[in-house]
């Protein structure tokens, strides 16, 4: 790839003139050097030609950057002069904290190096497309909602059509997200050791290509335009993802090992802070303002309601003697923990705080992070406890929190035993081989026998509290084709409330046990893929339908009620002519990502085996979509109804119809 070339600055830094790398000249300290935190030195004094932040006004000309380390050591670069490993990274983005600085470059040497095998190895600048490519696209594409649990769904679709969709985006951005694809698929496929390996050193390999692409534009490619800044903000946000995921799978009992690897990864996520400085308002103004009305955390405001899992914490703190500014920084890090406590049961927000904890950890508290202070490494006690909290709930923490808990309790010793025994006693209430899953045992009707072993992959369980909110986000990701959803809620900000009120729905019917509900969970991960609700005469008189919740559904902000109360009119008015006494069938929802697999009809099929033992029809209401599997599993249609909406993305009306259909034993 030919590279930029540029004119010699007179009044470049000496850094940057050593490194033979065009300075945009800011004062009192590049942007080159803020990045990476090198002492900026400039050989004249600044004249006051430049203010701060300002870029350089000469045309680029001559050689890019000069790359230093490779990110994951030199054994793995597939280039004999490979990428920087400076490019920081930045996941969670909001209000300036307190204490947020530049973070220095990491090492490269504390990371493990890997060959990558030489049919993977081609130079990341000239790399071609091959059939690999297609499939982690794919992958990409069909289970993105899976790889980033923690991100609304509206922010995985900007990152979608950013990426992938744009042409004029620049390939660094492709060549990440298809890295993480890559090792999303390592993680799947973990029980084939060869395939897991493959997608891994795959993984490594296109991070690195990644970071190589990144570095070869120059410094004036970015200049003052936003548009061509969106990119990096969700550069940064994949890549610290990724370094993330790689922290947490390493595996070492000298916890000196991990701590190291932890500090170096707490400057990577941190770094393009510097970057994106001065940019986070017009960055509210873009499509991306959903981080900011959705997914930054509310502990970045006075909470008046907060937990008591880090107040043993928070007063050894007080009284331990810190510095002023050390003491503010450490009450900083541990507020925005109790927020993730707090957050329970809403997992998407307690994975993201954990995934950008990174960032907004004080710069005091890591330096004595890095110094082994006591103090400091038993707030990392609780951040290690909260990353076991969330375990289920993504693929990437598995038994990461535990392992990095128990090993640094272990390092600390007995001197500091008490600093960090909540955490561990709050530990001991939740590992998986203390408290196992109660699983109900189903038999299926003969009739299905034979469909078994494309169906066993799954395992059907009741769910906990815990698991409410993931069914109400599959609820409203299953539902996102029906054009009755989004006439009833039609804007984001009613989805999301609806998803809110479903998932408080949902812990009421756990807790007064009002209904029936089962889940499907992917047997690797233990990701719940899909669920099914139904009532029936045994469990209660009471429909679970969310139309007929009349009262809660009341609380829906956004929702256009005409439709809602017209719909639960017509269904009403169908159920009264069906029989009295049958199991209702309300829902069979299955994650996008998992759909044509088995566990509908797995879930759909472990209700009529209950309903078949009490000897009752089960009825239900569908879409024409639905309808062929059902008739499938020996349902008929004896009824329909149907209503006018507003047409979904246009203007007029279309005929929104549903079936009304009875299995009997």
């Amino acid at each position: 790839m030919m590279r930029r070339r540029h004119k010699k600055s007179r009044r470049g830094c000496l850094e940057c003139k050593k490194r033979h790398i065009k300075c945009d000249e800011t004062h009192p300290r590049c942007i080159n050097c803020a990045t990476v935190d090198r002492e900026c030195q400039y050989s004249t004094p600044n004249l006051g030609l430049r203010a701060e932040g300002s870029p350089s006004g000469s045309a680029s000309a001559g050689t890019s950057p000069q790359p230093s380390a490779p990110i994951y050591g030199s054994a793995i670069s597939p280039d004999p002069d490979p990428a920087s490993a400076s490019i920081p990274a930045l996941f969670m983005t909001g209000p300036s904290a307190p204490f947020l600085t530049a973070m220095p470059a990491f090492s490269s040497s504390i990371f493990p190096t890997m060959t990558i095998p030489p049919d993977l190895n081609p130079n990341p600048l000239n790399s071609k497309v091959d059939i690999t490519h297609m499939q982690l696209f794919y992958h990409y594409l069909t289970n993105h909602t899976e790889i980033y649990r923690f991100a609304p769904g509206e922010l995985q679709n900007i990152i979608v059509k950013m990426a992938l969709f744009s042409a004029d985006q620049p390939p660094f951005l492709i060549h990440s997200l298809l890295a993480v694809s890559a090792r999303h698929l390592s993680s799947v496929h973990q029980q084939t050791p060869p395939t897991s390996k493959f997608y891994h050193d795959l993984a490594i390999q296109l991070q690195t290509q990644a970071l190589s692409l990144f570095n070869s534009f120059d410094v004036d490619y970015f200049g003052q335009s936003l548009e061509r800044r969106l990119p990096v903000f969700i550069f940064s946000a994949v890549i610290g993802f990724h370094a993330l995921c790689d922290m947490l799978s390493f595996r070492d009992d000298d916890f000196s090992v991990a701590l190291k690897r932890f500090t170096e990864y707490l400057k990577l996520h941190r770094g393009i802070i510097s970057v994106m400085d001065g940019y986070w308002e017009d960055l509210k103004k873009t499509e991306l303002s959903i981080v900011f009305q959705m997914a930054v955390p509310e502990f970045y405001h006075e909470s008046t309601q907060e937990g008591k899992e880090c107040g043993d914490l928070l007063r050894r703190l007080e009284a331990a003697g810190l510095e002023e500014e050390q003491l503010a920084g450490a009450k900083w890090a541990v507020r925005a923990l109790q927020w993730v406590f707090d957050a329970a049961p809403d997992h998407a927000k307690q994975l993201h705080v954990l995934c950008g904890w990174a960032v907004i950890v004080p710069q005091p508290v890591v330096e004595m992070m890095e110094q082994g202070r006591g103090e400091a490494l038993s707030i990392l006690a609780y951040y290690f406890l909260a990353l076991h909290y969330c375990r289920k709930k993504v693929w990437l923490i598995g038994d990461a929190g535990e392992f990095l808990l128990r090993g640094l309790a272990r390092f600390l010793g007995e001197d500091w035993r008490e600093w960090v025994e909540g955490a561990l006693s709050m530990l001991e209430d939740f590992v998986p081989h203390r408290k196992k899953k109660k699983k109900i045992g189903l038999t299926l009707h003969p009739l299905f026998q034979r469909q078994m072993a494309a169906e066993r992959s799954f395992i059907i369980t009741r769910p906990s509290l815990d698991d409410a909110s993931r069914i109400a986000e599959i609820h409203v990701a299953a539902m996102d084709e029906n054009p009755l959803l989004h006439a009833q809620c039609p804007t984001p900000q009613s989805i999301l409330s609806l998803q809110k009120f479903l998932e408080k729905e949902v812990i009421g019917c756990i807790r007064e046990n009002v209904s029936g509900i089962l889940v499907a969970r992917d047997p690797v991960t233990d990701v719940i893929v899909g669920f099914a609700r139904w009532t029936s005469p045994s469990d209660s008189p009471n429909s679970v339908k969310l139309e007929e919740s009349a009262s809660g559904a009341r609380d829906i902000e956004g929702c256009r009620y005409e439709y809602l109360d017209g719909y639960v009119a017509l269904a009403d008015k169908a159920k009264e002519r069906a029989l009295l006494e049958l199991f209702d069938l309300s829902f069979v929802c299955i994650d996008p990502a998992y759909q044509g697999r088995g566990a509908g009809k797995l879930l759909s099929k472990s209700v009529l085996n209950l309903a078949e033992k009490d000897g009752l029809p089960v009825y239900l209401e569908s879409t024409d979509v639905a309808v062929r599997m059902y008739e499938k599993l020996r349902f008929r249609k004896v009824d329909k109804f149907e209503m006018r909406i507003p047409s979904r993305g246009g203007t007029g009306e279309e005929i929104y119809e549903e079936a009304c259909m009875i299995w009997e034993p």
